[in-house]
């Protein structure tokens, strides 16, 4: 996929293979794993993103981030419009590029084995935008260390880091800060790069 915000949002508007479904016919263990999700959604980065470079059209909680209305800059929000309105967020699109999340947001290292009901649970219950150093290494700690222990070969240890691992007011209060946020980016970007590369080292 070409390393563009439009490049993403067309793709993701194609219906095609999911991530977790594209790899799951490459790799043979990924296959194995019962039940499948992304690592990090790259909407819920964009949201965030939103919040950090735009706070003047977002509504906060403690553990949300909304447009002025109360509703998600989800995906079908952030692509209608004439002229889709992602395309208005010049400075957060340039920094998701600069970060080359794009790059990775499609390979293996952004897919996972998940404990039944947590990919839904991450989705619509959590209110951590799908951020998995909130969700795995804060929220539900010790349910992140059995699947370390029961899927030893999906390096799941890499997405640990203490600074991110914490409640998600306290993360959402760091992401005021643009800096911060750009920081986050290459924090996801390194742990899909880590991960990837391991993966395929035991491609079957």
């Amino acid at each position: 996929m070409k390393n563009s915000v439009q490049a993403f949002f067309e793709w993701k508007l194609k219906k095609g293979k999911s991530v977790e479904d594209t790899y799951k016919d490459t790799y043979d263990y990924v296959a194995k794993w019962d039940r499948r999700d992304v690592l990090y959604s790259f909407i819920g980065i964009y949201q965030i993103g939103i919040y950090a470079f735009y706070p003047d059209e977002c509504r906060r909680t403690d553990y949300k981030i909304m447009r002025k209305d109360g509703k998600y800059f989800d995906l079908k929000y952030l692509v209608s419009g004439k002229k889709p309105r992602y395309t208005k967020y010049d400075e957060l699109n340039k920094a998701i590029e600069e970060s080359e999340l794009i790059d990775v947001i499609d390979s293996v290292g952004n897919v996972i084995p998940v404990w039944p009901g947590g990919n839904t649970d991450r989705g619509t219950k959590a209110y951590c935008f799908d951020i998995p150093d909130i969700y795995f290494c804060y929220k539900y700690k010790k349910w992140y260390e059995k699947l370390c222990e029961l899927y030893p070969e999906a390096f799941l240890d890499e997405l640990f880091c203490d600074e991110y691992a914490v409640g998600t007011k306290d993360f959402l209060d760091k992401m005021k800060d643009q800096e911060n946020y750009k920081r986050f980016l290459e924090h996801a970007v390194t742990v899909i790069k880590n991960r990837t590369e391991k993966l395929q080292k035991n491609l079957l």
